[in-house]
Formats: structure tokens, C-alpha cells, sequence
């Protein structure tokens, strides 16, 4: 009787034990550029936030041999919502070009599948979108469908995730990063703030995307996830917050971002020998609402920013290349900018959330597209000359998936100049003019 007593207690205790281990498996698990191309900073969550497992990558380029060993730091998110332990990785040293598997997690404590990423260099495929949330996730499917693929070798999330993170007491924003994993697993992830992120001065973003502080925040010189800049390939991208003249206004703060912005920016044109093209990433573009682009837009048009990418409208739309109300649509064909003299502005704002698409619309007269569906773009450097960007409709039963499509040919890199007349008038609705440059 006692034996079986024994035996029972025995069985009970390895129940509990593998249960807890079962329940704090890592989970929620996304990698991203540090600015550094042999490395990669991985993140992930162990639900417990009392529990305090070490914080591992195993990884190798066989799947059944995973030699190497990384080894990071934790921290506890305590809120506002449930507390859970956060844990970041760097690997550093790795094999341009080459296939890693790797797992994430220690045995006592549940460990990942065995999972792979590529450390591929050169001029890479992005897939770009803002506002996709965890229900109507409309291009959720299509996009890892397209990383199994090798579709693409990116991500560039500009804002608006989840919606949002810190809803439900934080579940939402679970979901959501379980949701991703079958990209952000695979490809980087790369992040910026939008203005869904905004609770509690953008908490649930900050501690989620720490791999993004820690990695591209130090290796540019911003200390920080919600403004930071890299170089892949023949592209440098500088992302910058919009949020930040309506949401938790600071003048310090906006201060430190625009010095911050102005001196990487001055950085890449000293460097576009080598890194020709310079896109910038932020959730919203000059037309739209809560945010201010006086001192942005200047910066972006003075240091020959050739591409600027965004979302917050829940629709796509391609603009033509356009400065401070003049446009320059001069072009024998509108998907072709042949050394356009301002910046081009494109919004991919309809990956897909709960708050569905929208009809929110810049200038008439500086579009050259609008497509309101649902949808996400792909971008790529294809040479020093050609920057080739692409966007793909992800409705159900669309027949005609790519629906846009512009080539950026800019043989003159560098430097603008600022008109010398005043600037007309922005256009405000379909009844006004702006003025259009002649080149």
C-alpha cells in the first residue's frame, strides 16, 4: 500500500513538473538586424515571470547538430497587463550567406522546434506593410506562405500592430507575436512605432521589440526601438517616430530625435559610394494627422532621401515624387521616375486589422496611385541606379495579385537643393491644385 502510495506521489510530481515546463515553453519568438551583417538578435518569451531559466540559442548549419551555443540576458514585463519574462540573444560571428538552424530555450524549462533563418547578404527582398493586427489579418496567410518560399528575406512593420498589444490584459498582444512567428522566425522583423502603440508611452512595444533597442538602437547611435537606421546592401534605411508631437509630447525628446536624425542622415550622404539609396521608414507621411512634418520633411528633401515608406491610412497609395506642395510628375510613364528631383512617398497601410480599410487620401494632384484594398509591398535595390518596388493585392479570390509596380532611377544621388520660390499651396481636397515642377 505504501509502495503504491509512493509510486502514485512519484507519478503526481512528475506530472506537475512536466506540466510547468510544458506551460513555460518559449514562445512568441522574432529575430531582427543588429546594423551588424554577421549578427542577428533573437527574442523570446517564457510565459512564468518568476521562473528564471538561463537564456540560450543553440545553432548550427546542420539541423541535427546544433554545436554552437549563445547565451543572453532576461528581464520581467511587469505590466500594464499579465507579467511574463522577455529573454534577447545576440549571434554574433555568423557565415554570410549561409542557412542556420537554430532553437531557443533550455531542456529544463521547455525548448523551441528546431528552426532556420538565412545570413543573407547583398540587395535583399523587403516585405513592407503597416497596420496589421491579430483579427482581419487579411495578408497574415499570404505572407508566410511567401516566406516559406523565400518570397522575401525581410520584414518592414511600420507601424500599428496587433491592435492592440495591450488589450485583454496584454493577450492581444500575444497573439499577435505568436501569430508572426512563422515570419519573424524565418526573416528579420523590423519594427517601428505607430500610433497603436501608444499606451502607457508605447510599453507593450518597447519591451516587446527590446531585440530592436538592442541591436539597431547601439549600432546607430539612438539608444532606442522607436527611431534607429541600418544599411543592407545598397540601401540605407533611416526609420524615425511620428508619434511623438501627439503621443507623450516631449520637447526633448523630439529635440534628441531630430539631432539624432539629422546626423545619420549627414552619415549615409558621406557614404553613398558605397550605400546609394537612403528610404526612410515611419508610420505616417506629411499629409496625415497627429504628427508634424516642419522639421522632418526638410531634413528628408536636403539630404536626397529617395523613398519614403509608411502606413497609418488603411489603403495603398503611390505618390508622385513631391516637396513642400510642388510635384514632380514629369514622367513619360507613371510607374517610372526617371531622376525624380523630391521625394517619393509610398503608403502600404492595409495588411489588414480589425478597423478594416480606409478612404483617408493625400493631394490629389501628387497621386499617382490608389488602391484601396488589401495588400503589402516588396522593395529592392537592384542596382546602383534601380530601385524596384512592387504591391501585391491579398484580398480573397483576387485575380490579378500585383496591382502596382515603380521603378526609381536616380542617377544622381546625393544633396538637394531647396526651391528658390515659395511653395504653393497644399492641396486639401480634389478641387485644388498644387504646383507642379517642370524638369
Amino acid at each position: 500500500m505504501a509502495s503504491s502510495a509512493l509510486i502514485l506521489m512519484v507519478h503526481l510530481v512528475v506530472f506537475i513538473t512536466c506540466g510547468a515546463t510544458h506551460d513555460n515553453k518559449p514562445e512568441q519568438i522574432h529575430i531582427a538586424f543588429t546594423g551588424i551583417a554577421s549578427e542577428r538578435n533573437v527574442n523570446y518569451v517564457t510565459p512564468s515571470p518568476d521562473e528564471n531559466p538561463e537564456t540560450v540559442v543553440m545553432y548550427g548549419t546542420r539541423s541535427d547538430k546544433l554545436e554552437k551555443k549563445a547565451v543572453g540576458d532576461s528581464f520581467v514585463f511587469n505590466g500594464p497587463g499579465h507579467r511574463f519574462r522577455i529573454h534577447n540573444v545576440k549571434l554574433t560571428g555568423l557565415a554570410p550567406n549561409t542557412l542556420y538552424y537554430y532553437q531557443v530555450g533550455v531542456p529544463d524549462n521547455g525548448t523551441s522546434e528546431v528552426m532556420s533563418f538565412s545570413s543573407k547578404e547583398g540587395n535583399l527582398v523587403f516585405a513592407v506593410y503597416g497596420d496589421m493586427g491579430y483579427t482581419n489579418a487579411v495578408s497574415l496567410n499570404r505572407l508566410i506562405t511567401e516566406v516559406k518560399g523565400s518570397g522575401y528575406d525581410a520584414v518592414l512593420h511600420v507601424g500599428d500592430m496587433a491592435y492592440n498589444m495591450y488589450e485583454d490584459d496584454g493577450e492581444t498582444g500575444d497573439e499577435f507575436m505568436n501569430a508572426i512567428q512563422p515570419i519573424a522566425t524565418k526573416v528579420p522583423y523590423m519594427v517601428l512605432p505607430g500610433n497603436h502603440e501608444y499606451k502607457d508611452n508605447f510599453t507593450h512595444y518597447r519591451n516587446r521589440f527590446s531585440n530592436m533597442e538592442l541591436g539597431v538602437g547601439q549600432t546607430s547611435g539612438s539608444e532606442t526601438s522607436l527611431w534607429w537606421s541600418m544599411d543592407i546592401g545598397l540601401i540605407h534605411f533611416v526609420g524615425f517616430d511620428t508619434e511623438v508631437y501627439f503621443y507623450y509630447s516631449n520637447k526633448g525628446q523630439i529635440q534628441r530625435q531630430l539631432n539624432w536624425l539629422e546626423a545619420d542622415l549627414i552619415k549615409a550622404n558621406q557614404q553613398r559610394e558605397k550605400t546609394p539609396w537612403i528610404v526612410s521608414l515611419a508610420h505616417k507621411a506629411w499629409f496625415m494627422e497627429k504628427t508634424d512634418f516642419s522639421a522632418f520633411g526638410p531634413l528628408l528633401h536636403k539630404y536626397g532621401v529617395d523613398l519614403h515608406l509608411c502606413g497609418h491610412a488603411h489603403n495603398y497609395q503611390r505618390l508622385y515624387p513631391t516637396y513642400d506642395g510642388r510635384v514632380d510628375d514629369n514622367h513619360t510613364d507613371k510607374n517610372v521616375y526617371v531622376n525624380p528631383v523630391y521625394l517619393t512617398t509610398i503608403v502600404a497601410g492595409s495588411a489588414g486589422s480589425k478597423e478594416k480599410l480606409s478612404d483617408g487620401k493625400a493631394p490629389h494632384r501628387a497621386l499617382a496611385e490608389y488602391i484601396e484594398e488589401y495588400g503589402y509591398g516588396h522593395l529592392q535595390a537592384i542596382n546602383r541606379t534601380h530601385l524596384y518596388w512592387s504591391w501585391e493585392n491579398t484580398h480573397d479570390n483576387v485575380r490579378t495579385v500585383f496591382q502596382d509596380y515603380l521603378w526609381i532611377i536616380q542617377e544622381n544621388h546625393g544633396m538637394r537643393m531647396f526651391p528658390e520660390e515659395p511653395p504653393a499651396p497644399v492641396a486639401t481636397d480634389a478641387t485644388e491644385e498644387i504646383q507642379v515642377v517642370e524638369v
